[in-house]
C-alpha cells in the first residue's frame, strides 16, 4: 500500500513535471512565435522607415526645384516687368519725336511757304527792275548816230558833226541836269531802302541757286553778268554821264 502510495505520488509528481514542460514549451514556443512577428514587424517597421525617408527625400528635392523654378519666374517676372517699362519709355520718346518731327515738318512746310513767296515777290520785283532797266538804256540809243563822213563831201560832214555833237552835248547836258536830279531821289529812296534791298539780295542769291540755268533768257544772262560784275542801271547812267557824246553813244551801242 505504502508503495502503492509512493508510486501515485511519484507519477504525480511525473504529471506535474510533464505538464509544466509542455506549458514551458509551449510559452517557448509561443514566445519564439512572436519574437519572429517582432521581428517581421520590425523589418516591415525598418523598411517603411527607409521608404518614408526616402519619398522625404524626394519631396525635399522636389520642393527645392519648386522654390528655385519660383526664384526664376520671379526673376523672369522682373525681367519682363522692366523690359516692359522700358518699351514704354522708348515708346513714349520716340512718340515725342514723332510729335516733334511733324511739328518741325510742318514749321519748315510753311517757312517753305513763306520763301516761296518771297522768292516770288523777289522775281517780281526783279522783273520789274530789269524792265526798268532796260528802258532806261533803251531810251538814249534812239538818238542818230552822226553820219559817216562821205568822200566827196568830208568837210561838211565834219562841220555838222561838230554841230550835231554841240547840239547833244547841250541836249545832254540837260538830260543830265535833269536825271542827275532824278538819280538824287533814287539814290536817296535807295538809301532808305538799304535793309530791303540786303533782303532782296539775299533772296535773290537763294532764288538763283534753285533756279534752271537752262531756262535762262538772254535778258536773265544780260542781267547775271550785270550783278557779277557789279553793274546796275544808276552805276551804267553815272559812267555813260561822264564821257562825251560819241562815248555816251558807244556805250550804249555796247549795252
Amino acid at each position: 500500500k505504502l508503495l502503492h502510495v509512493a508510486f501515485i505520488f511519484l507519477f504525480s509528481i511525473y504529471e506535474y513535471i510533464y505538464i509544466y514542460i509542455y506549458v514551458f514549451e509551449y510559452n517557448v514556443c509561443l514566445s519564439v512565435t512572436e519574437l519572429q512577428e517582432q521581428l517581421e514587424r520590425a523589418i516591415r517597421l525598418e523598411e517603411e522607415r527607409r521608404r518614408v525617408e526616402e519619398e522625404a527625400a524626394r519631396l525635399e528635392t522636389e520642393r527645392q526645384a519648386a522654390l528655385l523654378a519660383k526664384e526664376e519666374l520671379a526673376r523672369q517676372a522682373v525681367i519682363q516687368l522692366e523690359s516692359q517699362e522700358q518699351l514704354a519709355a522708348e515708346l513714349a520718346e520716340y512718340t515725342a519725336k514723332i510729335a516733334l518731327l511733324e511739328e518741325a515738318k510742318r514749321i519748315q512746310e510753311e517757312e517753305a511757304e513763306t520763301w516761296q513767296s518771297k522768292a516770288k515777290e523777289v522775281q517780281e520785283d526783279l522783273l520789274k527792275t530789269r524792265e526798268e532797266l532796260h528802258l532806261v538804256m533803251a531810251a538814249p540809243a534812239a538818238i542818230p548816230a552822226p553820219p559817216s563822213p562821205d568822200s566827196s563831201h568830208s568837210s561838211n560832214s565834219d562841220q555838222e558833226e561838230s554841230e550835231e555833237n554841240s547840239t547833244y552835248s547841250a541836249e545832254l547836258q540837260q538830260q543830265d541836269i535833269n536825271d542827275h536830279r532824278e538819280e538824287e531821289e533814287r539814290v536817296t529812296e535807295a538809301e532808305k531802302n538799304k535793309r530791303i534791298q540786303a533782303q532782296l539780295m539775299s533772296l535773290s542769291a537763294d532764288l538763283a541757286q534753285t533756279r534752271d540755268d537752262t531756262m535762262k533768257t538772254q535778258n536773265d544772262l544780260l542781267h547775271t553778268e550785270n550783278v557779277r560784275a557789279g553793274r546796275d542801271k544808276y552805276k551804267t547812267l553815272r559812267q555813260i554821264r561822264m564821257g562825251n557824246t560819241k562815248q555816251r553813244v558807244d556805250e550804249f551801242e555796247a549795252l
